[in-house]
Order: structure tokens, then sequence, then C-alpha cells
């Protein structure tokens, strides 16, 4: 990855500083109101990495001339990070079996809405420096 797309990704690099930040900054807060500290902690890293894995995809399928590729890059980033997800979450709910916690599952549903949107930002930007992209 060049310099100029590290700096494209820094938004959601500071996303993942600042969410973790926040989650460890009002640990009380969250206890208090019934979230799972650790869960949100987690499920950030996790959709972070699979933020990294799906830019670099994308970001490499748009380099390419043929422009099939981009849509291949897209759809294979959007299966990993269906699959990875849905396996999580499966893990997550066999290993507390009944005693799943609600509202830190939606709030990661909202974490993951959130890296999505930065990572389509910052490849819309790589988009429209290409060429025929």
């Amino acid at each position: 990855m060049n310099n100029q797309n590290r700096k494209i990704f820094l938004p959601v690099i500071l996303v993942f500083v600042i969410l973790n930040g926040l989650i460890i900054t009002f640990k009380t807060f969250l206890e208090n109101n019934g979230f799972d500290r650790d869960f949100l902690i987690i499920a950030n890293l996790l959709l972070f990495i699979l933020s990294l894995t799906a830019f670099y995809l994308q970001q490499r399928a748009i380099q390419s001339n043929n422009p099939n590729a981009f849509v291949r890059g897209v759809y294979t980033a959007m299966i990993i990070k269906l699959f990875v997800c849905m396996i999580a979450v499966a893990v997550y709910a066999f290993m507390r079996k009944s005693n799943i916690n609600k509202p830190a599952l939606f709030t990661s549903m909202g974490i993951y809405i959130l890296y999505t949107s930065f990572e389509v930002a910052g490849l819309m930007k790589v988009a429209r420096k290409k060429k025929n992209a």
C-alpha cells in the first residue's frame, strides 16, 4: 500500500483508536447500562481488521485495467466480511448460550456501518483519481 492510500485510510484508523478510547474511558457507564465492554473491544478490533482487508482487496482491484476486477474485489470483500461476522456472532452465541448481550451486539452492528461508510468514502477517493474507474 503506497503512501497516498495510507493517507486515505487514516480516518478508519482514527475511528478505531477513538472507539477503543471511548469504550475504555466509559467502562463504568457501559457496564451500568448493560453493555459487555470486552465484546465491544473485540468487535471493534475484528471490524477494523476486516475493513483493512476489504480496503486492500478493493484498492488492489480498482488499480486493475479490467473493469470486472473491481466488481470481483467488492464482492470478495463483502463475502469475506459477511462470513467472518456470521462466524463471530455464531461463536459468541454458542459460547454465551442464552446470555447474549444484545446492547453490545446491536452497537457492534452500528460500528460495522461506521467502518463500512469510511471504507467506501476512501475507495471513492481512490476511484476518482483513476481514469476510467
